[in-house]
Parts: structure tokens; sequence; C-alpha cells
């Protein structure tokens, strides 16, 4: 096409013009300018949300100050006290909470990372404040019973089920709230935290505990009435068990009475041997489950029906087992089963006081009841009914003397607490919603392996004598933590008999000498001298565990079995311990899902189950975290030794042990900001 006269012809380059280094550098000079407002603007930001972040640490410190204080009044019985130091916690939380929210610490969420950390601070205070409403109503509720908590204490014969009633709703109240606390604490941000990881973890394993108590009291405290024959009678069946022969639930069941409670009132039926009940067909009999039947039915044949119905450690089956036996003997359905040994009856003397047993001439006190119960007695009478009756009568007369006090009494209340907490008093109620709680308690006696790692050391008696009273047990658990996920535990158990060959009646140190009416029984039994004992040793693991290796018996292999009761494995072993000797069993589990976390850090659980004998079992854990890391917490009562967690002590009825560990904190910001960008943004 022409162009005009004067007029350039169109050209196709369209390249840019070089731009020219003057402007390069006013271009460098401004960038360098806003890059450096904007740095003493967040590093402005940062100084003041550190100054708020400051008020609203010391009022989240000032709020669990609070909480731990009100729960001290609340076990010392001053209930007042207690519910104004929970208003004080729930008052400390929701000014952290407000602090939070505030709009110097809220415009840190402009900030990428660093904006998740208020967002974990109030998801902690809400949840503090949520919980300590649920505390607040409790401690309100006990404190306006007539006598604060002591007026739930039974006194002249009786439980007051109306102030009982009056505390199982305020339990189901405070139930959804700290249901809902845990919610708010959950869907705080847990990752990419600075200075408030350990905080917000903590907070979640203290409201995760909380509610699981409350749960479970709001479920045991709602039917209690019921139970205690508030509508109808109820009937129990009685067992007093003794820990100087060992049964999976604790100790030979070997007397029984019938318990009536009606309206709150106990009755017992006198005492008799449990041997002197008819022995049913097995056939006739259901058993509560099928590992029972399989695991246990083989070692209760013959006249040996009774004495060894209580071999499994899961008080539930053995309840049930029990039930349905009498049933067929008797033709009466019960309302469920309760045992006590003599430590409950210990701590129940501690609270009333000395007491003489009506028809034996003694007197029983805290100080003498175990050893008078479970030796002393057998050398004292001479009559096997006497003997075997002896348990139960004293528990008669102690529980009846518990419950006349003239006035009620928080000192009764914490003694029975106390003895539940212990495994001392065991309960199985055929009211479903009751039995629920009852499991997840101390006092449902169930084997319960919880969500992490598990260890249980179970002995059953199979001397026919009660040398048990003299047997010391030691059980070691070394676990190693792998960087793959997965742990490997070794397992010792020591048992030394220290059971005297003379001087006690050969109803106390045998030997004990089968006859044709025992049924099938192991030919250890047959070969025993006075003192000896035999054990028939359960070593459980967590479910999900395989036994590694061959198990030993003092450095030689052991002959041993392996099982589940109700998907918790075990590796099973029978053998003799001579008078003067200590047997050592030693064993070795691998775990896949060994610890929870990733490469930034974690936490192991483990849950170790105890079984009542005459003298406390000693406990020895060590704990080696994933290579690379280090242990940050650990439960109370648990040290850190050379990089290892170990407890060393005495074992409680149960010991719950966690700890938590991390990589260096940069490794471990490094990784946790990978593995958030790695996220896809968008989900096809």
């Amino acid at each position: 096409m022409a162009t005009r006269p004067g007029q350039h012809a169109a050209t196709t380059d369209t390249k840019p013009r070089a731009e020219s280094g003057d402007a390069i550098r006013r271009r460098s000079h401004r960038l360098r300018w806003v890059v450096l407002v904007a740095a003493l603007l967040v590093a402005v930001l940062i100084a003041l949300a550190a100054r708020s972040a400051v008020s609203v640490r010391q009022d989240l410190l000032r709020a669990r100050s609070a909480l731990e204080q009100g729960r001290s009044q609340l076990l010392a019985g001053d209930v007042d006290a207690a519910a104004a130091s929970f208003a004080r916690a729930r008052d400390r939380f929701a000014a952290a909470e407000r602090g939070a929210n505030g709009l110097v610490l809220r415009s840190l969420g402009w900030l990428p990372i660093l904006g998740r950390n208020p967002d974990a601070v109030v998801g902690i205070a809400a949840a503090g404040t949520q919980a300590t409403e649920a505390v607040t109503l409790l401690a309100r509720t006990i404190a306006a019973l007539p006598g604060g908590l002591a007026g739930l204490a039974p006194s002249r014969g009786q439980v007051p089920l109306d102030r009982v009633a009056s505390l199982g709703s305020a339990l189901q109240t405070a139930d959804d709230l700290t249901a809902q606390a845990l919610q708010t604490i959950v869907g705080a941000p847990d990752s990419l935290l600075v200075g408030v990881g350990s905080a917000r973890a903590e907070a979640e394993n203290r409201l995760r505990e909380l509610h699981d108590a409350v749960h479970t009291a709001a479920r045991i405290v709602s039917r209690l009435p019921s139970f205690l024959g508030a509508t109808t009678p109820r009937h129990y069946f009685f067992g007093a068990e003794s820990p100087a022969e060992l049964r999976g639930t604790g100790g030979l069941m070997g007397a029984y009475s019938i318990l009536t409670i009606d309206r709150g009132r106990f009755e017992f039926s006198p005492f008799r041997p449990i041997e002197s009940l008819r022995i049913p067909d097995l056939a006739d009999v259901a058993p509560p489950n099928r590992d029972y039947a399989d695991n246990y039915d083989p070692f209760r044949g013959g006249r040996r029906f009774w004495t060894a119905i209580n071999l499994m450690p899961d008080f539930p089956s053995v309840a049930r087992a029990l039930l349905n036996a009498y049933e067929a003997v008797r033709n009466e359905r019960l309302d469920g089963v309760i045992t006590a040994d003599p430590f409950a009856l210990q701590t129940l003397l501690e609270a009333t006081g000395p007491a003489r047993v009506p028809g034996y001439g003694v007197v029983i006190s805290a100080r003498n009841v175990v050893s008078f119960t479970t030796n002393r007695a057998y050398s004292l009478f001479s009559s096997p009914s006497a003997r075997k009756r002896i348990l139960g009568d004293v528990a008669t007369t102690v529980f009846d003397r518990f419950v006349s006090a003239a006035a009620p009494s928080y000192r009764s209340l914490r003694s029975l607490e106390r003895s539940a907490a212990a495994g001392h008093i065991q309960i199985y109620s055929s009211d479903a919603q009751m039995e629920d709680g009852l499991r997840a308690s101390p006092i449902g006696g169930a084997l319960d392996p919880g969500t992490g790692d598990f260890l249980a050391a179970v002995v059953n008696s199979a001397a026919g004598s009660k040398v048990d009273f003299y047997q010391e047990r030691t059980v070691s658990d070394s676990v190693r933590l792998l960087a793959d996920g997965t742990s490997r535990s070794t397992v010792t158990v020591e048992l030394a008999n220290g059971a005297p060959t003379t001087g006690q009646p050969r109803y106390v140190i045998g030997p004990y000498r089968p006859t044709a009416a025992d049924g099938r029984v192991g030919p250890l039994v047959r070969n025993l001298a006075p003192g000896d004992s035999v054990a028939l040793l359960n070593v459980y693991g967590a479910p999900g565990s395989v036994p590694l290796g061959s198990p030993e018996l003092d450095g030689a292999p052991a002959r041993a079995t392996e099982r589940s009761d109700l998907g918790v494995p075990y590796v099973q072993s029978y053998f003799p311990i001579h008078s003067g000797r200590t047997a050592t069993f030693d064993t070795a589990w691998g775990r896949s899902e060994g610890w929870q976390g990733n490469d930034s850090g974690g936490t192991y659980h483990l849950s170790f189950q105890n079984q009542t004998t005459i003298r406390p079992t000693r406990l020895h854990v060590e704990i080696t975290p994933p290579p690379g890391m280090s242990i940050v917490s650990a439960t109370a009562g648990v040290r850190v030794v050379d990089g290892r967690a170990v407890y060393d002590g005495l074992a409680p009825h149960r010991l719950d042990i966690q700890i938590a560990f991390e990589p260096p904190l940069y490794l471990r910001l490094w990784r946790d900001a990978l593995r958030f960008f790695r996220q896809p943004i968008i989900r096809f």
C-alpha cells in the first residue's frame, strides 16, 4: 500500500526499547525501599504481637494454676473453694481468648505460617473456657448438696439416692460441655506452630482425659440409683478374692455371698465356700465369648470349675461366666457381680477404724487385715470351710461397719474411691449403659489395651497352695522407636519365690496332691515340694503386635504358646519356681504402628495394666525415641536419662506413659513447611 507524502511506512518491529541504566537503578532503589518498609512494618507488628502474646500467656498460666488449685481443693473436700477457683480459671481463659482475638495478634493472620499461632492460642483459650464451665457446674452442684461431697457417702446403712441422682444430672451436662471443649481444641491448628505447639498438644491431652473421665462418670452415676435398688431390689454375686493364690482378675475367689441392695440399703447372705456350689456340665453353660471358652475352659475340668472361673484377666468376661454358671445351678439370674480383695478392706478400715469379727474372736484393722486374711488365718483355723469363709466374713464385717457410720464422711467416700481406682473393688452390671461406664473405669476390671502400646504380665497360680503370698515380681520393658514408625519392645518378667519350706501348714506352702476328682492337671503339679510355686504366665502386647524371636526362661528356650484374649495378643508359658529361686522370662514384641507422627515429631503412648499381688510389682520402663529426635515432654514421674524416657518404681493399678519427641527446631519447621506447600490447593 502506498504512503502519503511525509508519512513513514508502518513497521512490524515490536521489540521494546532497552531500558536505560538510570531507570533500572531507580526501580531497584524503589523496590528496596518497599521491601525495607514492609520489613519494618512486619517487625513492628511482631513486636506488638509479642507484647500481646505475653499478656495472653500470663492469662493462660493463671487459668491453669487456678484449675490445679481447684482440683486440689476438690480432692481435699473443700467444694466451695474449688468452685471459686474454677470460676477464676474460666475468667482467665476468657481473657486469654479475648486477647488472642485482639487486633494486634489477629493481624498476624495476614502473614504466612505465623498466622497459625494465634489461631492455636484462640483454640486453647476457647476450649479452656468451655471445660472450666463444666467443672464449675460440677463443683457448684456438689457444694449445693447437704454436706457437700461427704453428703454422697453412705451412713446409717443407706446410700442417699436422691443426692446421687442430682449429681448424675449435672454430670450429663458437664459431659456435653467437655465434648464441645475437646472438639474446639481438635479443630485448632496443630502444625507449623512456633512456641505454642507443645502447649496445644498438652491442652488436647488434658481435655481428652477430662472428657473421658466426665463421660465415664456420667454413664455410671446416671444409672447408679437403679443399680442401688431405687425402684426394685437388686441382687449381686459378691466374691471375696485372695491374691495369696493368684488368678487373672486378682486372686482365688474362695467364698461368695448374695448381696441384696434395696433402696440404697445393703444386706449380705452368709458367706459360703464357692466350691459348695454344684459343678455344672460345661456344655450346659454358655461361655461369655469364644476366647474364654478356647483359652480357659480346658483348665476348668473336674472340681476346679469354680476355683478356675476367673483365670481370664478381663473381669466383664469372668462376671458373665459367673452369672451364666450360677443361673445354670440355681436357676436364678442375678443383676451383676461384685468382688473385693483384702486391700479394699484395708482402705475401708483406715476410714472406719478396727472392727471385731463375730464368731472368730479376732480384731482386724488396716494394719493386719491383709496378712491375716491371706496368710495367718490359714494357720489359725483347721476347718477347711472356716479357712475359705474367713475372707468373706471379714468383708461382711468391714462393709457393714462402713455403710453404718452414724454420719456421712468425706474420708469414707475417699477410701471407697481409692479402693475402686486401684482395682481392689470390681463391679459388673447387667445394665448395659452402666456397664459401658464401668468398663471404661478401673472399677470395671476390663482388659483394656488402650489405643497405643500395651503391656501386662498376668500370673495364674497352678500350685494349689497359697505361696503367692511370698512372691516378688519385677517387670521390665525396653522400647525402641524406629524412624519408619515401627517399634520393638523387649519384656522381662522376674518372679522370685520367697516361700518357706517349713513352719507353715501344708494348706499354705503345699505341696498340693491332685486327685482324680481334679480332672486334667499339668505334670508340673504332680512333682512339687513344699514352698514350690507354679506359674501360668501370660505376657500381653498391644493389638497388632507380633512376637519376635523365641521366648526364653532363665536364658534357655522356653516352651510357650501364642494366643489372644479379646483381640489382645499374649505369649503364655507354664513353669515351676522352686522355693528360694527366681524365674526370669523374656519375650519381645514388634509393632508396625509403633508411634504416631511424622519426621517433624511424634508421640508414643504405653499403657501398663497391673495385676493385684500381695507384694507390689516393681516396674522399669525405658523408651528410646526415633533416631535424630529428642524427647520434649513426658508424663509426670517419667525422667529423661541419656536421651531416653525412664520410669522406675512401684507399679500402680494402671500406668499410662506418654512422651513427645521432635527433631531440632530448624529441621522441624523446614519439614513442616515442605509438607504444607506440597499439599494440593485444589483436589480433583
